[in-house]
């Protein structure tokens, strides 16, 4: 079949006349082979279009799956009713899709296609369908379709997972309902979002459509609002104004005082001042900003009714306003009363009125006004002046008159106020002159290097709007602007004025310019370039200006004469629209892809025309022009593709150019025109010979192996490595991995099933990129079988690491189980030591996933005790300190013999292993094998003198500190044990000698004894112990306790002090729950001994860190002053003398 090829001199000819085709081919009938990549594009778009216009399923379909892009990407755009048509549901279905169509889908494709479907697909439960499929594997992806899923499952999913959501999802959702700010916690998600004080923010758009609910967010969220824009806050005064005037403690540094006085009843502003001025509210840190901004709207009299209110000095007399001596005053307590005092008070005079406050100050600046205070003044009767003209005029006579002589800085400033209250075309003859008095005293007029552009610009304008000349040390002055700025504040007379005087001032600047280097061309190039920005900002027609368009043409003809490479870019890009008007000169204005592409668009002779242009673009390796290419490929098949074909073959060897040719012949050619060039530099050995190898052929080597992924259709991973051999493997890694990563699934799988035949350095990347694509269910047996077939020790740390890695990162159960079973099996089958996986074993082991941690634990300790220097890295160390931390899921049997393995060796100073033991005791408490382990294990450590020193140690000191832990997660109390503990400890110690010790252990188990039927299941703090009757309990067990070892021992007060502080100090009981305990040991006033040590301990309290300690410290001083012995009351009365002082 004769290939179809088009006509027409421009794009959009070629594309008419490919639409005739179309047209007539639909016409016909009949039905069309299959996509066939010996064809051209053109033949293809035919067939898939005709399939795409006859809903041709089963074609499209096939299309979709084939190595092409561009037909994949084309029937993707031409087949939106598979996707919108209900007819086709059955197929556009993420079941569907993943068993039959995206296994064969490129990755690109598939990817594209599934952007397609979401575009376009709007049933909101065939949405969720997708969104729940990509959930699967990609959340980031699958949030990108919440918006379009059903609204009840959208907020649900988001209620039930804030943490997944990211705050750009979140915006999108709020602008289909306001539901989700309430269903999301949104204080946690802006902390997790890094957001603070953006996000309320970014979802304002919500004000228009919730203003009310809106704002109750921003209230209740405070400290994350922003402040308001003025256009916002200009809706919320017209549609809730008292959201804002209700709340403005809360509001007062979040909008513009301004904006809020604009749009508030001047009736109500008094009553609001009144009413805040009551309150001690936030705004009120610097009132004067506040009053300032509002005052000036309401009366003269009920201004100074407000300001009375806001005095230091409440009480005092205010003297009569119209006396300048009470406003003094007046001025003087408002500023002492001002938190951030600034001893400025001629400050509060922007409160009054323009002739009040110019009176006053003027008086204040002749009589002791500070030159240095001058400024700040005069600033505050600009603030009172405002714009109106008659003020201002009074202000600047009042300056020209009294301070002419001032700094330069001083007139800066004031002239600087003047020019930003009043438009340059509203002044009149005679404020002009007087200003312009004050630009001559500056020097504006000399060559001063003072002069500010501002003052410049402006005696420019003011001349030219009233027909004077601009004296040349101005126009000199002038650094080119085009002083847009100013185009609203003039009239169109006036602005038309500015503009030629603007244009006239360039264009001169322009002639003046004659051209016999290349450095004049550059003036001439910057010239032009602010000439023609000052069209554009004037929004004027360049046809217009023909003497500009005549220099610009004579500025190309120079270029291209004389062969000069100056960048004419800028003038290019000024316009859009005028590019037109440039076409024939484009390619050396703008030598670029763009105006490539605009040529095919518009005249394809051009390209023959400006070869030397043409050329300079397409040879250079800095700017890709694939696009240019590509389009050549596909309209232009039969007559500028081949001729651009063969120029790059022609250069294909010359050093400078090999590299863009072989990049622009792998776009133009097809895959088997490309391929056929290519073998020609297939290598033949492994090893680059680099003395022999000639520098062109080692270049084209190079730089086709590179460009090989840019083929269409794309090549198998067996065609890229043809060139992939031994050395010159490195030159091939990007279109490898382009290539592997684009393929289909299934054809991926093909390749990986040849990994173990591969050579080892290609081994490395493929397994790389096996990680990045294949599922965990593809990935373990492939690495398995890879791991089994080599000994190369790389190959078994890449695979180790990458997998360890992997498993850190996973979150769904089934796959953690999976992999941890893969690296169960490498670490079985590591033969030799390697310090990278030792490494990654012992500081990774926080990352390994709970469910898998403990095992992982155990096996990585078995694999450390085989190795020969096993003492280096700390072994048991190593595991003691990372056991304790998943001890409950520790295998028992294997814990037994590791304790009984260290428990003599392991040195006593060391924790790890005694916290292990204490927990492995409370693991076997309350089970099956509790008295089996305990009798077996633990009571021969009683009895074997080398075991019990260190063993004490452990049940003495580590046992408590792990029951608060174990009683929190358990919800239980190991009473048998801690009983059996008691009763082996006074078998083994004496009473007398170890006292302490036993008493302790005593005290210990009476606390915990009746502790289980305080345990709420909802505890979630052992601390919550604390608040229950156990105290009281605990308590009197301890004064039965004092009572019966009193009558044994008389002085056995301080003994006894020192097992209740141990019991405290390792239950970690606080100092206010400690004075309890002594309270309710003084229950029993017959027991003398209980009050006396009760006395002794509370000298010890005398800092009182908890609320309620003092009052209760109080409470028991009281109780033992109360005691019926008269010696006891006067030693109480000795200690504690000031409490009851006090008290009294």
């Amino acid at each position: 079949m004769t290939p179809i090829t088009l006509e027409g001199n421009t794009l959009g000819q070629r594309h008419q006349h490919y639409n005739r085709l179309l047209k007539e081919a639909l016409e016909e009938g009949g039905t069309r082979d299959k996509i066939s990549h010996d064809d051209n594009d053109i033949d293809n778009f035919l067939k898939i279009d005709i399939a795409s216009h006859n809903r041709d399923v089963n074609y499209i379909l096939e299309v979709l799956k084939c190595k092409d892009l561009l037909y994949v990407t084309r029937a993707i755009k031409k087949s939106r009713w598979l996707i919108r048509d209900e007819k086709y549901s059955h197929i556009i279905t993420p079941k569907y899709l993943h068993k039959e169509v995206f296994p064969h889908m490129m990755s690109k494709a598939k990817s594209k296609f599934l952007l397609h479907i979401r575009l376009q697909l709007r049933d909101e439960k065939r949405v969720a369908q997708f969104y729940n499929y990509c959930k699967q594997f990609d959340v980031k992806l699958a949030l990108k379709w919440l918006q379009y899923c059903p609204l009840g499952f959208a907020l649900n999913e988001v209620h039930n997972h804030p943490e997944k959501i990211p705050a750009s999802t979140l915006k999108r959702l709020c602008r289909r309902s306001f539901d989700f700010l309430n269903v999301i916690k949104l204080e946690g998600f802006m902390n997790r979002n890094n957001y603070k004080k953006g996000f309320l923010k970014e979802v304002r758009f919500l004000l228009r459509k919730y203003p009310e609910e809106y704002l109750n967010i921003t209230y209740d969220y405070y400290y994350y609002n922003s402040p308001f824009r003025k256009k916002h806050l200009a809706f919320i005064m017209k549609t809730c104004p008292q959201q804002i005037l209700d709340k403005f403690d809360h509001y007062y540094d979040k909008v513009d005082y301004t904006v809020l006085v604009k749009y508030m009843d001047k009736e109500l502003i008094k009553d609001f001042l009144l009413k805040k001025s009551e309150g001690n509210f936030s705004a009120l840190r610097d009132h004067h900003k506040l009053l300032v901004k509002f005052l000036p709207k309401i009366e003269l009299n009920d201004r100074i009714e407000v300001l009375k209110v806001f005095c230091y000095d409440k009480t005092s007399e205010i003297l009569n306003w119209q006396d300048p001596n009470g406003l003094n005053y007046l001025f003087s307590e408002l500023e002492r009363g001002c938190p951030v005092n600034s001893s400025l008070v001629f400050r509060w005079y922007q409160c009054m009125p323009f002739d009040i406050a110019f009176r006053e100050i003027t008086k204040i600046i002749e009589n002791d006004g500070p030159h240095d205070g001058r400024i700040p003044m005069i600033n505050t009767l600009f603030i009172c002046a405002g714009s109106n003209l008659k003020n201002l005029f009074i202000l600047l006579k009042y300056y020209h008159e009294t301070h002419h002589h001032e700094s330069y800085k001083s007139k800066a400033n004031f002239v600087n106020q003047i020019l930003s209250r009043v438009a340059i075309n509203k002044i009149d003859p005679e404020m002009w002159t007087l200003l312009d008095n004050l630009f001559c005293s500056m020097e504006i007029y000399n060559n001063s290097i003072l002069s500010s552009s501002k003052y410049v610009e402006a005696i420019i304008i003011y001349n030219i709007i009233h027909d004077q000349t601009v004296p040349e040390i101005i126009q000199s002055k002038f650094k080119f602007k085009t002083l847009k700025s100013y185009k609203n504040q003039l009239s169109s007379e006036e602005s038309e004025k500015l503009f030629n005087f603007l244009y006239k001032m360039q264009l001169k600047r322009i002639e003046s310019i004659t051209i016999t280097a290349k450095k004049e061309l550059k003036y001439v190039d910057s010239s032009l370039e602010h000439t023609m920005t000052l069209l554009a900002d004037w929004n004027k027609n360049i046809l217009e200006f023909t003497l500009l368009l005549q220099k610009i043409k004579e500025c190309i003809k120079n270029y291209k004469q004389n062969n000069w490479e100056i960048d004419l870019s800028s003038l290019y890009n000024i316009q859009k629209p005028w590019r037109k008007y440039f076409f024939e000169e484009s390619l050396m204005f703008y030598p670029s892809e763009l105006v490539l592409l605009n040529i095919l668009k518009h005249d394809q002779k051009m390209l023959s025309l400006y070869k030397k242009e043409v050329d300079f673009i397409r040879y250079d390796d800095t700017k890709s022009i694939q696009p240019v290419l590509s389009k050549l490929k596909i309209y232009w098949s039969d007559t500028l593709a081949k001729e651009w074909i063969n120029e790059y073959l022609l250069h294909i060897k010359e050093t400078g150019k090999q590299k863009v040719a072989i990049q622009s012949l792998a776009v133009l050619l097809s895959q088997r025109d490309f391929l056929s060039i290519a073998k020609q530099y297939i290598p033949k050995e492994s090893k680059i010979d680099w003395k022999g190898t000639d520098e062109v052929d080692y270049n084209c080597h190079k730089y086709f192996a590179g460009n090989m992924h840019k083929l269409r259709p794309l090549p198998t991973v067996d065609i890229v490595l043809w060139l992939s051999k031994g050395d010159y493997l490195r030159f091939a890694l990007t279109s490898l991995s382009t290539t592997f990563a684009n393929h289909s699934h299934v054809d991926r799988n093909e390749y990986f099933s040849k990994l173990t035949s591969m050579q080892g350095s290609l081994q490395k990347h493929i397994i790389n990129m096996a990680f990045a694509k294949l599922d965990v269910e593809e990935l373990v047996p492939i690495l398995k079988t890879i791991w089994k077939s080599t000994t190369n020790q790389t190959i078994r740390i890449i695979i180790f690491s990458t997998t360890h890695d992997l498993l850190c990162k996973q979150s769904r159960k089934s796959k953690i189980l999976r992999l941890w079973k893969l690296l169960d099996f490498f670490i079985d089958n590591l033969s030799m030591e390697n310090s990278i996986i030792i490494n990654k074993m012992k500081s990774c082991l926080k990352d390994v996933p709970e469910i898998v941690r403990s095992k992982y634990c155990m096996k990585a300790y078995v694999y450390f005790q085989t190795l020969p220097n096993k003492s280096a890295i700390d072994v048991d160390g190593w595991f003691n300190t990372h056991a304790t931390k998943v001890f409950e899921f520790l295998d028992r049997k294997f814990i037994e013999d590791l304790i009984m393995k260290t428990i003599v060796s392991f040195p006593s100073q060391s924790c790890s292993i005694k916290e292990l033991f204490a927990k492995f005791l409370f693991s076997i408490a309350n089970t099956e094998y509790e008295h089996e382990t305990y009798e077996r294990l633990v009571k021969p450590l009683f009895y074997e003198t080398e075991y019990y020193s260190n063993f004490k140690d452990i049940v003495i000191n580590n046992i408590p500190n792990v029951l608060r832990e174990y009683v929190q997660k358990n919800k239980r109390v190991p009473v048998n044990l801690f009983k059996r503990l008691l009763e082996d400890f006074k078998q083994k110690l004496s009473q007398p000698e170890h006292y302490v010790a036993l008493k302790t252990w005593e005290l210990m188990c009476d606390f915990i004894e009746p502790m289980e039927q305080y345990i709420s299941p909802k505890m979630v703090d052992f601390n919550e112990i604390f608040k229950t009757p156990l105290l009281s309990d605990f308590g009197k067990s301890c004064l039965k306790h004092l009572q019966k070892d009193s009558k044994i021992f008389p002085s056995i007060l301080y003994a006894f002090g020192y097992a209740l502080t141990d019991v405290f100090s390792m239950l970690k009981f606080s100092p206010f729950h400690q004075l309890q305990i002594y309270k309710y040991m003084l229950e029993d006033k017959s027991t003398v001994e209980s009050y006396l040590f009760v006395q002794q301990k509370l000298l010890d309290f005398y800092d009182f860190y908890d609320d309620g300690m003092e009052e209760l410290k109080k409470e028991i001083v009281k109780i033992l002053c109360s005691h019926p012995s008269k010696e006891l009351v006067m030693v109480y009365r000795h200690y504690y003398s000031n409490e009851l002082d006090e008290d009294e």
